[in-house]
């Protein structure tokens, strides 16, 4: 059987020599769930860091280039960094108008939170962390999520479980998504778009203990899952038009 292609969206570092790359981690995760891991890059020749979030600056032509790559993708994987550029964007709209399966981590699932209402500022959807838990650690776990009725609850089978947790700030509630998990301390952990394939955003970081935590592999393997459902399903779309 061909393996699934899952595309990785890059992160940026501008701080001293620019590159883009991606952590180990989310390479390593795709891998031992049976997948082949991509670098999703920016096509364009301006800065990554000068095309913002919220500002339709991609053209016409640069936009059907990305859409040539998420085409190639079975899935698609947002993950966790510091900031999230206009790539990012396009990227999480064309694969969510095609029903790509999509995994947001950390900062891809606060990125998540925002769509489809890109036009107002990324910071009036998060908030700085308040809390009498230190959601920034370093430790394998942190606190307790609970668990919603939801797409996750039906992966996980579980009402709660122990997650790490590695993030500053957090979402705030919004009809664009469902809440499938909160904290102790009532902080959103996981958000899912319920109308769609799989689009399944969690706010800490499942690829960092794969191998040992069952938890974060059942989250991989529903992701996967789903790609390969989604693959079946185009290719016989494709058979059918095709008669």
């Amino acid at each position: 059987m061909t393996k699934l292609i899952i595309g990785i969206v890059s992160r940026f570092n501008d701080e001293k020599k620019e590159k883009d790359f991606v952590y180990e981690e989310y390479r390593m995760a795709i891998i031992r769930s049976g997948g082949i891991p991509i670098l999703l890059l920016p096509i364009y020749t301006q800065k990554m860091s000068d095309v913002l979030p919220f500002q339709d600056n991609i053209t016409l032509e640069e936009k059907r280039m990305i859409e040539q790559m998420v085409d190639r993708c079975d899935g698609v994987l947002f993950p966790g960094g510091e900031k999230w550029y206009g790539f990012d964007q396009y990227v999480y709209q064309y694969a969510y108008q095609q029903d790509k399966p999509i995994l947001g981590i950390c900062l891809g699932m606060q990125m998540i939170a925002c769509f489809p209402y890109f036009s107002y500022d990324f910071s009036d959807q998060t908030q700085p962390i308040v809390s009498n838990i230190n959601h920034k650690q370093e430790t394998t776990y942190v606190h307790t999520i609970f668990l919603a009725n939801s797409k996750l609850r039906s992966i996980l089978n579980q009402d709660q479980i122990m997650v790490n947790s590695r993030h500053s700030s957090f979402v705030l509630p919004h009809n664009s998504f469902c809440i499938s998990a909160t904290s102790e301390d009532g902080i959103i952990e996981a958000i899912e778009i319920p109308d769609k394939t799989f689009i399944i955003g969690v706010q800490w970081h499942p690829e960092s203990v794969y191998q040992i935590d069952e938890n974060s592999k059942k989250l991989f393997l529903a992701f996967m899952k789903a790609s390969q459902q989604k693959r079946s399903c185009y290719c016989e779309q494709l058979t059918f038009d095709h008669l």
